[in-house]
């Protein structure tokens, strides 16, 4: 019993911290390759995108030999989380 309460207790703390960001595309949304650019432009290499659950465009890419996960917002383009893995 206390194994399943702990267990219980660990993945609702753990949630929050694996929560992708949501965005809520509009009618008119920046093109994919605006957010892809603009990781470029800083130096970026970009290994795989894709429109996560949420709606956000999300970049996986490389910057000075890190990897990062970056999120952008379809309706402005603009970045709004970073996550290096």
């Amino acid at each position: 019993m206390k194994k399943l309460l702990l267990t219980a207790v660990f993945a609702t703390l753990a949630a929050p911290v694996l929560a992708e960001p949501a965005c809520n595309p509009g009618e008119t949304l920046k093109p994919v390759w605006e957010s892809l650019k603009a990781f470029e432009d800083e130096g970026g290499q970009v290994i795989a995108f894709k429109i996560n659950g949420g709606g956000c465009y999300e970049v996986y890419g490389k910057l000075n030999d890190k990897k990062f996960e970056i999120f952008f917002d379809p309706n402005t383009g603009i970045e709004i989380e970073r996550i290096e893995d």
